[in-house]
């Protein structure tokens, strides 16, 4: 009966399955931001991530 723990994870979600992109510096961060359409960085961690905060797709 476990497996109806799992029913709404059958839905795809490619963009979540990518791996965090964690960089050292603002400008790397910024230009990866470019690419992913969105603006800025945001800290996770000691490290910063791209977009000015973390997307949500409802």
């Amino acid at each position: 009966m476990s497996i109806l723990s799992l029913g709404c994870s059958n839905k795809p979600i490619e963009k979540e399955m990518k791996m965090p992109m964690l960089f050292d510096t603002k400008e790397q961060t910024e230009k990866e931001a470019y690419k992913l359409d969105c603006e800025g960085a945001h800290q996770m961690g000691d490290k910063l991530m791209p977009c000015s905060m973390h997307k949500h797709n409802h």
